[in-house]
């Protein structure tokens, strides 16, 4: 479900160095693709859910207590990950826009971190909310309401998380725990999803924002971390044994794997063992 409210423009909104051009929100924000990017600023400010902003390159989430400034004509996608993905937005423009935005170090699009997200999340509330009573508020008044959205973005924003990496880890300690109890088994990508019933796009991008890596890639870290073990406590099991018991099919691939990890092939890691 969406609801916006268009602000009719006047002579008067283009003589003002800020004016608002459109605010509402949606319940569950649908994917959206923009090649050439947006003809105005946007600040999209997310209230539940979650989302992927995908702009120059890089891939980030959107949680609650989180938001996206977006600048004009810079392409760029987004989508929800975790349904209802529930934003409020804000349109603006202005002669004056740009060059308050970057004296405010918002030099480009970005993700922002609030502080204090109540206070940011009041703010844009009231502007939703006096334009839902009201077909139209003056210029001025949109413009004064939109100067204050900003001035709370500058002073109630942080580029970067402040949550600890630990909280980081707990959020995707399901998955890592499901990995740990059947790494022995086939997995796949959405049998990972299905632990934090997020999509499989979205268990990609937590894995490398938490741990640096892609699932896969710590799948077969932890299958080789096994592997170790048991080449010392077995040192006459056959390496092609070894290799199913942790969950490569191929003995040939766990090799190649267990040497570009450990620098050295299993049975080579079993000589050492056996000699120390």
């Amino acid at each position: 479900m969406k609801h916006f409210f268009w602000h009719v423009l006047t002579d008067i909104d283009f003589q003002l160095p800020l004016y608002l051009v459109s605010t509402g929100y949606w319940v569950n924000q649908p994917p959206v693709v923009r090649k050439d990017g947006y003809k105005a600023f946007q600040w999209i400010q997310c209230f539940d859910g979650q989302g992927i902003l995908e702009i120059e390159g890089k891939s980030l989430t959107i949680s609650r207590g989180q938001g996206i400034l977006l600048y004009p004509g810079v392409p760029h996608r987004y989508y929800p990950v975790v349904e209802p993905w529930t934003v409020q937005w804000v349109e603006f423009n202005g002669d004056f826009a740009g060059r308050l935005l970057q004296s405010l170090q918002f030099n480009n699009s970005m993700l922002l971190f609030m502080t204090k997200p109540d206070l940011v999340e009041a703010r844009i509330n009231e502007i939703n909310h006096v334009y839902s009573i009201r077909n139209q508020i003056s210029s001025y008044d949109g413009s004064h309401l939109l100067y204050g959205l900003l001035m709370d973005l500058f002073r109630y924003t942080s580029t970067s998380d402040t949550r600890s990496n630990q909280e980081q880890l707990e959020q995707l300690r399901p998955v890592i725990d499901y990995i740990q109890q059947h790494y022995a088994q086939p997995l796949t990508l959405r049998h990972l999803a299905n632990q934090l019933g997020v999509t499989p796009q979205y268990t990609c991008v937590l894995f490398q924002q938490t741990l640096g890596t892609r699932p896969f890639a710590y799948i077969n870290q932890y299958r080789i971390h096994k592997a170790k073990e048991l080449l010392q406590l077995y040192p006459d099991l056959e390496i092609s044994h070894i290799s199913k018991k942790v969950g490569f099919d191929s003995p040939s691939y766990f090799i190649k794997l267990f040497k570009k990890s450990e620098g050295i092939t299993p049975n080579h890691f079993r000589s050492v063992y056996k000699t120390t």
